[in-house]
């Protein structure tokens, strides 16, 4: 499912693209063992599943070990990282996704990642939380782990990391008019419509001079890395045609806007720049996301447990994303 890139036109658009939908599919990966369902716990948390869009809003977790918890982006859901889930999978570590309404305001969503982190936290204290949030949902994670809320209020997990990759942290170029007061005055009001029309509750948050952009806040002491994966789009594609041209870019923000000095310079901070478009990075049909897995191996974010060599886990990873795309090519036919 591709998406138009945000605001190709000053007043028109869309806003934080991602591409992918969920599936099961059969295949040799079926005989990597899952842990017992007597080892694990059932919850029930608002805004928490497992990332293949299934009715079922129940998780099932092993609490005793490691949890990462995927936040997507704007016009996106959990299923986009069903594959990305099943990534973790493979190396015998549990993923989840937190999917929210994209409309909201950024402050009330990251709120309601706050409350479903907590509720995780009270059922298992001693569980470490790894949160990767994608484009606008690493604007969502990271305000979630701030130590000065609005709401005031405060994730209580002990042991937190955090890695945001293509977000917008100096705010969206394309989007400045949003937060110019003078012209929504000039306009009697028509500018802060068309902007709602497009983004929602969240347009006066996305501009580079809006306070969410500007004062981004500290991280709690309990986060012991910020991993700031940064996304160089020029000259990316999303998809070709059957002759190998390419039809849609994937360029959706330049590496200015995912750039801020206060997100970038905190100590626990380290952003990493790579050539990649911004749905190529987190996979696709056409795309493994090979970097992105293999900086997670790199900081210890993904284990490698040694079970498999490193040529089929390569066949393995790559078998997982272009399954996924025939599912749903199947569907759409």
């Amino acid at each position: 499912m591709n998406q138009m890139d945000f605001l190709r036109c000053a007043s028109v658009g869309v806003l934080f693209s991602l591409t992918g939908c969920s599936s099961n599919s059969v295949s040799d990966i079926d005989r990597i063992e899952e842990p017992s369902m007597l080892t694990k716990q059932t919850l029930h948390i608002e805004g928490l599943k497992h990332c293949n869009n299934a009715n079922d809003d129940s998780i099932h977790l092993n609490p005793d070990e490691p949890l990462t918890v995927i936040v997507h982006g704007c016009f996106a859901s959990a299923g986009q990282f069903k594959t990305l889930a099943d990534v973790y999978g493979l190396y015998d570590q549990q993923a989840i996704c937190f999917e929210y309404d994209d409309r909201k305001s950024l402050e009330e969503t990251s709120g309601e990642l706050v409350s479903a982190l907590n509720q995780l936290s009270d059922e298992n204290p001693e569980q470490p939380l790894h949160i990767i949030g994608h484009s606008q949902g690493g604007l969502v994670a990271r305000r979630a782990l701030t130590v000065d809320r609005e709401d005031e209020k405060k994730v209580a997990t002990k042991q937190l990391q955090l890695t945001t990759v293509s977000s917008p942290f100096n705010g969206i170029e394309i989007s400045s008019h949003c937060g110019m007061t003078s012209l929504r005055i000039l306009s009697l009001g028509i500018v802060d419509l068309i902007c709602y029309a497009v983004t929602g509750e969240k347009y006066q948050q996305i501009p580079p001079n809006a306070d969410f952009i500007e004062q981004p806040g500290d991280l709690l002491s309990s986060v012991s890395q910020h991993l700031v994966i940064k996304t160089d789009e020029r000259n990316t594609c999303r998809r070709t045609n059957d002759e190998g041209i390419c039809v849609e870019d994937d360029y959706v923000f330049s590496v200015n806007e995912q750039s801020n000095q206060e997100v970038d310079d905190i100590v626990n901070a380290n952003p990493i720049t790579v050539q990649a478009g911004h749905v190529e990075i987190v996979g696709s049909g056409d795309s493994v996301p090979t970097d992105l897995i293999d900086i997670l191996k790199d900081q210890k974010l993904l284990i490698d447990n040694g079970k498999i060599d490193q040529v089929e886990q390569a066949r393995l990873v790559e078998q997982l994303y272009f399954q996924e795309e025939s599912f749903n090519q199947s569907i759409l036919k």
